[in-house]
């Protein structure tokens, strides 16, 4: 049986749909950051309101 390697070293979660993973308040973080810097680099109107929900989903995600 083949097991595919993840580069996040993640290989129990592969071929496995029902597994959740699970973010730490660091990654959550670092994430909120880095998309709150894409929202700084105004390109369009659009790409703008897309990372708008995603910093919306995120906070939502990190304070469950």
């Amino acid at each position: 049986m083949n097991t595919t390697q993840y580069a996040w070293g993640e290989t129990e979660t592969a071929g496995i749909p029902h597994v959740e993973v699970k973010l730490t308040t660091d990654e959550y973080e670092e994430l909120i950051q880095q998309t709150m810097e894409k929202m700084k680099e105004y390109s369009d109107d659009e790409t703008c309101r897309f990372y708008s929900k995603l910093l919306g989903k995120l906070l939502i995600l990190a304070n469950q």
